[in-house]
């Protein structure tokens, strides 16, 4: 049997590292060396770029699978379709569900420059949701990983604590996380795992295991795919789940605020009040896609009227830019105020009159 080697996609600043399977379990490499040329290498990348659906879908051929699933996903993530790479599990649940990962096809060829960089050209992308079991809530370093029965999840861990604790509560995760070494953590999943979910699928699939070129869409196909039922699972983006994130942090943060400080008065942004009194000594944290598109759909949602046509992140910035349609001039002031609330700066453009609409955009950074 073909020995394994793991590594995964290094935080910003960070080095490659290796491992490998042996009859003792998985062993790093020592630092500096990787695997022999021709080895079999999977790489994993970071559940806060990546996000998780559960989708019934009938197709059986993997081409119509992998394109039928991006139409599926394409307005739970308010992205245009051909802006977005999905891949799904090798099989189907017992109800005809299956798993579906979503990336945006840039990030997917910046990973895929990465691995081919480092002469691996052939690297398998495997998603480090796919491998978390239910019941696990691991720390590995620059995220949290954990899976309930409904949902897989990763958290950009530099986030404020507030947010992550409503994110868990809402949850259901009420166990303290476990801190591990990610990466060997995840091989050993991996090893456990009988068939791993490979991102490279569809246009970004090996050579050996592309599919033959087919038509474009007709508008029959469109139609299946609008019959698709679609449920996402992965919290962070499920408008369902995020709608009253805001009312949640907000409440959570003043009862907080009013416990610690029983004399004093409950300010209207007692995350902001508190940061900003903690100085120098709060980190500047970079928000991941995930995170800051969970805040904005919250806050989206907890507006009356208004809509999101489109977003696109700056993963180098660490900024979300969207453009929205408001009920009314002036509108937009409460979605910032609603974002605000925990923690995020916001910076509003013009808003302006676009075919009866009131359009307008806005950038959201990092956590103020």
């Amino acid at each position: 049997m073909q020995q394994s080697y793991y590594s995964e996609i290094p935080a910003a600043g960070s080095t490659w590292r290796f491992a490998r399977s042996s009859t003792s379990g998985v062993e790093l490499l020592p630092t500096g060396q990787t695997p022999p040329a021709g080895s079999e290498l999977i790489v994993f990348v970071p559940g806060t770029e990546v996000t998780s659906h559960s989708v019934k879908i009938a197709a059986r051929r993997p081409a119509e699978l992998s394109r039928l699933a991006a139409f599926a996903v394409e307005d739970d993530l308010s992205v245009p379709v051909e802006c977005i790479h999905a891949a799904v599990s090798s099989g189907p649940t017992q109800t005809g569900v299956r798993q579906v990962y979503a990336v945006s096809n840039d990030q997917m060829e910046r990973w895929l420059e990465q691995v081919a960089s480092l002469g691996f050209g052939k690297a398998r992308l495997v998603p480090d949701l796919s491998l978390v079991p239910v019941g696990a809530f691991v720390d590995i370093g620059d995220r949290l990983l954990f899976a309930t029965d409904e949902h897989a999840m990763a958290i950009d861990a530099v986030w404020p604590s507030d947010v992550i604790g409503a994110l868990l509560k809402q949850a259901g995760v009420e166990l303290e996380a476990r801190r591990v070494d990610g990466l060997v953590q995840l091989s050993e999943w991996a090893e456990q795992t009988g068939k791993l979910t490979d991102l490279r699928q569809g246009r970004f699939a090996h050579a050996s295991e592309a599919a033959l070129p087919l038509k474009r869409f007709r508008p029959l196909a469109l139609m299946t795919a609008a019959l698709i039922a679609v449920w996402v699972t992965s919290l962070a983006l499920s408008t369902h789940s995020m709608q009253n994130l805001t009312e949640i942090l907000l409440a959570q943060a003043k009862a907080n605020y009013a416990a610690a400080y029983p004399d004093s008065p409950v300010p209207s942004n007692p995350a902001a009040t508190l940061r900003a009194s903690q100085g120098t000594g709060v980190r500047d944290a970079i928000p991941a896609f995930i995170d800051t598109s969970a805040v904005l759909y919250g806050a989206v949602n907890s507006t009356l009227g208004a809509n999101l046509i489109s977003m696109r992140y700056d993963r180098q910035a660490g900024e979300l830019r969207a453009t929205l349609t408001y009920p009314a001039f002036g509108a937009d002031l409460d979605v910032k105020r609603a974002i605000e609330s925990v923690g995020l700066n916001v910076d509003l453009g013009d808003t302006r009159l676009e075919d009866g609409r009131v359009v307008g955009d806005l950038v959201i950074g990092a956590p103020s």
